[in-house]
Formats: structure tokens, C-alpha cells, sequence
């Protein structure tokens, strides 16, 4: 026996289940233990129908199977499998009704919680583990029988050693009968091709506008992602991975059952979650379809169901409006397919039961043309900061329960289906009126679709010559942007409460999705990339904080400290409502305060606001934080220095609590510094014992290993963590240190992060080795970040890798994922003086070129171009405000910035950006 331990456990495990003859049973468990754990519904997808194989290790299991003609298992849902499925004398998949059925759990087996299968009649559990998307090996416990055997699973005809001799696999009889399919084309196709040449009408198009984006010469598009099939978990939509439409006031899953709404929460403290308002616009088409395709467009914010048969052709177009926000839209054009005339009539399923646990509804009026829906959520959040439940008014359009019809002389027809949703009656009807009786379908569609265009013009990167980056990129900043409030809309701007890692789209149960909560996700994960495109979002972002400030003053307190200590999980009143299963999170994990002052920090270093430090309290932000943190310490006069006790730190693995993280003292420091860097603004004095604090908190170091530990104590040779900790002092932080120090703070904790941890853990080592132009390490870990964590076809993002989904929707990948290019391939850096720009010597994967469209700084706005060997800046536009002109700087020239100047500078040189007169001087 001995240790077999490979970077590519699953590609090793692969090439055994590939091996004929005996295979060593210790190689085989030691691969298993390496394998990744999934959940139960990875077994029950596509209809849950996988085929069995067997690794010979010489267990009497084999020849059992093999005596049964064994051919795998059907796992229908999590309470209904068919524990043993075997091939009949004709080869068909058939029960064995002897071995009865078996449940799906989530149990502990050799130090991972993965799914087992325990079988109602036997003493058996299969323990399974993720081998590839089609493939997954389960190590079979059975009481009754000694030794351990492995077997595989497979969902689709891969390449497996059987248990059994199979009949023709699927497989095989696709092939058999593709051949015979292409001999009857070649046959008919001299008289069909022409027939269809005379006869086929071209579709007419709906209009579009010119788009933003730049196009390719390739046939796939980067802004609209398209199937011909729904993404299902077995016996319906799977409704984790399909796209969702949102304007930031309002947004909603396509097809799925609730609509959610900005700062709607319902439950109280620790219940909190997203109302769930019942959706009106889930509805199908009750109709045979002959072709059908589904589209995401990310740059209208739009989703298309098209579909057609014999007689009809059919179009749906469903939107959350840019216009108004609370408008909900669905756009259906009937056309007629026929030269017959005829009515034509396309039933509809209806399931407009329009009832939610958080609220109790009234139907106020109803008619043929409209209803009017009003209701309470059942519970306030927090009674001290609540007095009473939240309001919802609905208008909306009732679906004809005969269905969509076509008269006969109709060629085409167009039905506009409209729901208003607001928390402000008036504000509801008017938007409804509006779009009911004052606007075609297509206008409304329009004017949405050009306000959309428009975000994408103020900010945007473009990719050259690589259509898959450029499809990533633009469908996450589509995800992100689309639960932020609208840049442009005749809506009534409205308070904004803050972003969760499942998008406005989710959070309806606590289980899932957080709730809809806002965590540390927000400000250092998707902030940042949203920042330097669209500051006032960014400062919608801070002010979410600032609005809830009463609870954030009423919280330090509590635990004897002054200032402003913000909640580790917030919805709508800022009290904490981290569940009552996590304690001990509520209590120590409160990096967030120094997360949320550090975000201050970079808004202000990016746009010099002195506006919102002195009248839109950004400046009682920045001081009551830091006074967090000066009443948060304890001295130890040991070692003359300040220590922050009894912390959580970012990685998640560092239970139940810990001292001196040194994530968390960083940002304390940074928090304390940056009052008094803004002071002569703020007119905020900060005290010298201030001052002494941010210049001696203790930061644990390895000098011999020359590693900054993740807490007192930590020892990484013993040690596993789960995500990025410690190496975002290198970035976002930017806290000084070496060469040397950077890299071997990367290099150990590289090492010891868990391999089912989060995607933004893999974009912050991207950054730091594209830092160090280790460039091969980067592009790696870049791919990682990203490539796992995506789901096709729509490019939703799940906080897990491929087989254990975790959150869906997940804009907190996305955020870090976007930083990796903007700030690792961009070399982009701001601080409080000045914006750095020094691009590395590589492109990521195979593009020839960045664009970043409209990047801001300074209320300029700015184009940055990188090329192989140069890179260029175009200034589009400057501050109106003369007084404060921005100088540019490099080794060879000292200038002040002009409208139309095109600069243009070698690759990897450092170009600087700055104010003439600081902020502070």
C-alpha cells in the first residue's frame, strides 16, 4: 500500500474505471477519498436513469451482479429510488422488485458529507463521490458481506467495465439508427431541398436596435445565450440554473413560481427572508412544439421562448422594465404558420393560485382587462426599527383561461401581459396604466431595451478574439447589474437594500440562497467591479449601510463598544438576522465593519466625493467605524502592541473563533487611517490614541517561513482552509510587504485551500501571480475560477463546483471572477492618491486584446486599451469642474489630462493618474 495522492484525482479515477483485469482495492479507496462529495440532486437529474460498472477488485459483489445482469440504478427523487435495475432477456431496463426501493441522504463517510443511497430492505449504503458530470463512483457498505466494492455510475453511454454483458447501449442504437436517418436525407434530399427553398417564409424578426457590443466574425454570440432545451432536474424545470430577469427594484426566475422585491423581507431577526410574492408570469404553452428555442439577451436584459408547429409560430419575450421599474412584462406574438383560415387557439397551463406564506392577500377588484391584488408581509423584521408590516400592491393583466387566440382572418396577433408591483399603490397603478393603455408592446420593449444599451455604453470590457471570455464577462456583469437600481428610469428613485450572493431573483427560503441577505459578499466581492464603471452605484452600494445606521449605532453597545459595528448578515432594518443556527457567526465574524470602511475607502480614492463625506453622512461612515475599531482592542503590554480578540476571519473553517486574525486587523487599521486621511473634509479630528492603535495592532508572522499566519497560532502544516484569507492583503488591501512575502503567502495558501471552496478564492491567486508574472499559474487558477462554477446554458454561477451546487445565482463568484480581469489582466490599482494603471505581459487565455469602455475616475471618463506589447488611453471626458485637473505620469513625461488625448505606453510600464491638488494636502 502506499500514499496516492495526484492534482487530478477525478482524471486518475477515470483511467481505472477504463482498466481491464484486477485493480488494486487500497488505489482504488485512496483515489475515492480524493474524489468531491455532490448532492442528492445530481443523481436525479435528466429522469435519474444511470448504468452500472464495476471495478474489479476481486470483491464477490462482481459475480453477484453479473449473475443478475445488473444494469444500474433509477434514482426518480431524493424518497423514491429503484435500488437495483437489471437488463430482462429482451435487454430492457427493468426493476428487480426483490431489492425494493432506497432513500437519498446527505451523511459524513471518510471525512466528507456527501449523498448515500440507503436501501429500504437491505443492510446497504452506497456512499457516492463526483467523478465527472456523466460519471460518479459509489463505495458500496453491505453488513451482511465483508470487504468493500466499488462501483460506477454513469448517466449517459461512457466508456465504463460493465457488470454485466449489455444489450445495445443507447448509444449504439442512436448510431445504428443515425445511419439509417442519413441514407433516407441523401435519398430525398434532391426533392425535399427544393420544395423547402419554394415554400419556407423567412421569420420576421423582432427589432432590435443597434447593439452596444462589438461583433465577431464568429457565429456565436456574446450577449445572447440560446438552447433548445430547458435545463431540467429529471421531471421538471430546474429552476437553480435558469436565468433571471431584474431591474433592481424587482426580479423574478423565468418560469418559476415567486417574483422577489427590493428591501420586501418577511420573518423576524433571524427568519428574515425575501418576501414571496406570487409570480404572474410562470405560465406555459399547453402545446405540441416541432422546434422550439429559449434565449437570454444579457445586453436588453430580455429572455425569448420561440417555438412553432404546423400551424402557428409563436414568440415570448418577458422583461423587467428599465423604464418603470415596477413594471413586469411578457410580450407574445402570435403568427400564423397556415394558409388556412381558421381559428386558431394556443391553450395555456394556468396556475394562478396567487397565494404566499409571508403575506395575506386581498383581491381588491378583478376584471376581464385587469386585477388589482393588495397584501401585508405577516412578520416585521425588528419591532424597534419596524412598527409595522411592509405594504405590496399588485395590478396585473389575467391570462384568458381559454387561451391566446388567432381569429381567421388574423395573420398575427399580440397579447401584452403587464404586472406592477410596488410597496406604493400610486406608484403601482401609474406604471400599469402607463404600460396598459399608453405604450405598444414594442415601445415599451424599446425604450427598456435602449435604457439597457445604455448602462452598457457607460461601462463595459471587451475581450478580443475570445468569444467564451467575452460570453463569461458580459452575462456576470449582466447578473450583477440587474439587482442594482436602474442608472436610468422614470421611476421615483427608492431606497436601496443591498445585494445579495443569490441576486434580487432569490431568497425566499432561509435554506437557500441566504435568505437574500447582505454579507461581507457585497462590498469586497462585488463592489469592486462595479466601482470604477459606475461609481453612483457604488455609492448606492454605501448608502444601503448608511441608511440603516441606527442599528449599526445601536449594535456596538451591546458588546461594550462604541462607534458603528454592522451586522454579519442584514436585510431590511440592519439588526443582525444571521439564523439562530450560527451564534457564534452573529457574535465574532466582524470583519464585515472593516469591509464595509474599506469600500468607503475605495470610493472616495476613486471619485474624490467630498459631497458625500460632508452632507450624505459617508464622512459619520468612515469616523464611526474607526471608532469601532479603537474600542474593539485590548492592549498587551507584552509585546507593547494592540490585539483584536475573539474574531472570526474570512475563512470559514476557522472555528469557533480566533485572535488576531490578520485579515481583520488589516482593515481595522486601514478603517482608522482613513478618518483621519479624510478629516480636513469630514472636520472630524481623529485622536492620536487612534492613530497609535492603526500603527501598532499585531499582525502574526512566520519570520523563518517569511508567511503572514491567518490568525495567532495558525500552523498551514497542519492546517486546511476554505477560502481566500490571508492573500488579500496583497489584494484588495494592498497592505506593504515583499516580493518575496507575496509569493510565499500565495504559494502556502494555495496549497492548503480546500478544493470545494469558492470561485473568488481562485481569482484572488490569479491576481497575485499575475503581481508576481508567474503567468502560467495565473491563467490557471483564472480558468478555475470561473469554468466550474458556470452552468450552461444561461452561464449561471453556483457558489459550488460541477456536481455540488451550493448557492445559485451566485453574484459573489461573478463579482471576483470580474476582478481577475478588470484588476488582474486591467493592472489596474487605486489608491487614495492616485489611479495606477501597469498591465501585465500576458492576455488572459487566447484574446489579442482589453477594451474597458468608460472607465471612471475623477468624474473623467476613460478607455484603456491592451495590446500584446502597448497599451492606450483615450480620454472620452473630464470633471466640468476645471479647478481640479487630473496630471498623468510616467517615467518619461509629467502632463495635464485633455479631452481627446489618445496616450499610448509600453506593456508592463506604469502609468499614474492623479488629482493636481489632493484631496487632503
Amino acid at each position: 500500500m502506499y500514499n496516492y495522492i495526484c492534482s487530478n484525482p477525478e482524471e486518475e479515477f477515470l483511467k481505472l474505471t477504463q482498466q481491464n483485469g484486477k485493480i488494486d482495492a487500497d488505489t482504488v479507496t485512496q483515489l475515492y477519498d480524493q474524489l468531491r462529495p455532490i448532492e442528492p440532486s445530481f443523481l436525479c437529474k435528466d429522469g435519474g436513469e444511470w448504468d452500472g460498472g464495476c471495478l474489479d477488485t476481486g470483491h464477490s459483489g462482481i459475480e453477484m451482479l453479473k449473475k443478475m445482469n445488473w444494469a444500474g440504478e433509477t434514482f426518480k427523487s431524493e424518497n423514491d429510488v429503484d435500488a437495483v435495475m437489471i437488463y430482462d432477456q429482451v435487454g430492457k431496463r427493468v426493476w428487480l422488485k426483490e431489492y425494493g426501493n432506497a432513500q437519498l441522504r446527505e451523511i459524513k463517510f471518510r471525512g466528507k458529507i456527501s449523498t448515500a443511497m440507503i436501501y429500504d430492505n437491505y443492510p446497504i449504503i452506497d456512499h457516492f463521490r463526483y467523478v465527472n458530470d456523466n460519471m460518479v463512483s459509489a463505495m458500496s457498505l453491505n453488513k451482511n458481506k465483508e470487504g468493500t466494492f466499488f462501483q460506477q455510475l454513469c448517466a449517459c453511454d461512457c466508456n465504463i467495465n460493465p457488470c454485466t454483458n449489455r444489450p445495445y447501449t443507447k448509444r449504439q442504437k442512436i448510431l445504428i439508427a443515425a445511419v439509417v436517418i442519413l441514407i433516407i436525407i441523401v435519398i430525398l434530399a434532391a426533392v425535399l431541398i427544393p420544395v423547402f427553398i419554394l415554400t419556407r417564409k423567412k421569420t420576421t424578426d423582432s427589432p432590435v436596435s443597434t447593439t452596444v457590443f462589438t461583433t465577431t466574425n464568429s457565429p456565436i454570440s456574446t450577449t445572447v445565450f440560446t438552447t433548445d432545451k430547458l435545463p431540467s432536474n429529471g421531471t421538471s424545470i430546474d429552476y437553480r440554473i435558469m436565468p433571471y430577469v431584474g431591474n433592481g427594484h424587482i426580479a423574478t426566475v423565468v418560469f418559476s413560481d415567486f417574483i422577489y422585491m427590493n428591501g420586501l423581507y418577511n420573518g423576524e431577526n433571524g427568519t428574515s427572508h425575501r418576501a414571496r410574492i406570487p409570480s404572474t408570469h410562470n405560465w406555459q404553452f399547453n402545446t405540441k412544439r416541432v422546434s422550439a428555442s429559449y434565449s437570454l439577451d444579457v445586453e436588453t436584459c430580455t429572455f425569448t421562448e420561440r417555438f412553432e408547429d404546423d400551424i402557428v409560430r409563436i414568440e415570448r419575450r418577458i422583461f423587467a422594465s428599465q423604464e418603470y421599474t415596477e413594471l413586469l412584462l411578457t410580450h407574445v406574438t402570435i403568427t400564423r404558420a397556415t394558409s388556412k383560415k381558421q381559428t386558431i387557439v394556443v391553450p395555456v397551463e394556468v396556475t394562478e393560485t396567487l397565494t404566499s406564506a409571508d403575506f395575506n392577500f386581498d383581491v381588491v377588484f378583478r376584471d376581464d382587462k385587469h386585477v388589482l391584488l393588495s397584501g401585508k408581509t405577516r412578520e416585521v423584521e425588528n419591532s424597534q426599527y419596524q412598527q409595522d408590516v411592509l405594504p405590496l400592491f399588485i395590478y396585473y393583466t389575467p391570462l384568458p383561461f381559454n387561451g391566446l387566440q388567432l381569429d381567421a382572418e388574423e395573420s398575427a396577433r399580440t397579447y401584452l401581459f403587464v404586472t406592477s408591483l410596488d410597496t406604493d399603490q400610486a406608484r403601482a397603478k401609474r406604471s400599469f396604466d402607463y404600460a396598459s393603455t399608453e405604450r405598444q408592446p414594442d415601445q415599451l420593449w424599446s425604450a427598456h431595451a435602449d435604457l439597457w444599451k445604455k448602462v452598457w455604453s457607460d461601462g463595459r470590457i471587451e475581450v478580443r478574439d475570445d468569444v467564451e471570455l467575452q460570453r463569461q464577462i458580459n452575462s456576470a456583469y449582466y447578473y450583477l447589474l440587474s439587482s442594482l437600481p436602474p442608472l436610468s428610469t422614470k421611476s421615483e428613485p427608492k431606497q436601496f437594500y443591498g445585494l445579495s450572493p443569490g441576486t434580487l431573483s432569490r431568497g425566499g427560503l432561509l435554506g437557500e440562497d441566504y435568505g437574500g441577505h447582505s454579507f461581507w459578499d457585497t462590498e469586497t466581492w462585488m463592489y469592486p467591479s462595479v466601482l470604477l464603471f459606475y461609481p453612483t452605484l457604488a455609492k448606492e452600494i454605501l448608502s444601503y449601510r448608511i441608511g440603516l445606521r441606527e442599528a449599526a449605532a445601536d449594535n456596538a453597545p451591546l458588546f461594550g463598544y462604541e462607534g458603528w459595528r454592522f451586522p454579519w448578515e442584514s436585510a431590511r432594518t440592519g439588526v443582525d438576522v444571521t439564523p439562530d443556527c450560527c451564534p457564534e457567526v452573529r457574535l465574532y465574524q466582524m470583519h464585515i465593519t472593516g469591509d464595509i470602511a474599506f469600500a468607503a475607502r475605495q470610493y472616495v480614492a476613486a471619485t474624490g466625493d467630498q459631497n458625500w463625506l460632508k452632507s450624505e453622512r459617508g464622512g459619520d461612515l468612515i469616523y464611526e467605524t474607526a471608532r469601532f475599531w479603537a474600542s474593539r482592542v485590548t492592549y498587551n503590554p507584552n509585546r507593547d502592541q494592540y490585539d483584536i480578540l475573539t474574531v472570526l476571519p474570512p475563512d470559514e473553517d476557522a472555528q469557533p473563533f480566533k485572535d488576531n486574525s490578520v485579515f481583520t486587523n488589516a482593515v481595522a487599521s486601514f478603517s482608522i487611517q482613513l478618518a483621519d486621511l479624510v478629516s480636513c473634509i469630514t472636520d472630524k479630528p481623529v485622536p492620536q490614541k487612534w492613530l497609535n492603535i492603526s500603527n501598532n495592532l499585531h499582525f502574526p508572522f512566520d519570520n523563518s517561513a517569511q508567511i503572514h499566519l491567518e490568525y495567532e497560532g495558525f500552523n498551514p502544516k497542519n492546517s486546511t482552509i476554505k477560502q481566500a484569507d490571508v492573500i488579500l492583503l496583497g489584494f484588495p488591501l494592498m497592505w506593504p510587504m515583499t516580493k518575496e512575502v507575496r509569493k510565499n503567502d500565495l504559494l502556502t495558501y494555495e496549497a492548503i485551500t480546500r478544493d470545494d471552496g469558492p470561485a473568488m478564492t481562485w481569482s484572488m491567486h490569479a491576481i497575485g501571480f499575475l503581481e508576481l508574472e508567474d503567468f502560467e499559474s495565473a491563467e490557471k487558477l483564472f480558468r478555475q475560477s470561473y469554468e466550474t462554477y458556470v452552468r450552461q446554458p444561461f452561464n449561471v454561477w453556483t457558489e459550488a463546483r460541477a456536481g455540488v451546487v451550493g448557492a445559485v445565482n451566485f453574484i459573489t463568484g461573478a463579482g471576483g471572477f470580474l476582478q481577475a480581469v478588470l484588476y488582474g489582466y486591467g493592472g489596474i490599482r487605486l489608491t487614495m492618491k492616485e489611479l495606477e494603471i501597469m498591465p501585465p505581459a500576458r492576455l488572459p487565455n487566447q484574446s489579442t486584446g482589453l477594451v474597458f469602455h468608460g472607465l471612471k475616475y475623477y468624474g473623467a471618463t476613460l478607455d484603456l486599451t491592451i495590446e500584446n506589447s502597448m497599451y492606450h488611453l483615450n480620454v472620452r471626458e473630464l470633471n466640468v469642474d476645471s479647478s481640479r485637473p487630473l496630471i498623468y505620469q510616467n517615467e518619461q513625461k509629467r502632463d495635464t489630462l485633455k479631452v481627446g488625448d489618445y496616450l499610448s505606453f509600453p506593456i508592463n510600464t506604469r502609468l499614474i493618474i492623479q488629482p493636481e491638488t489632493p484631496l487632503c494636502p
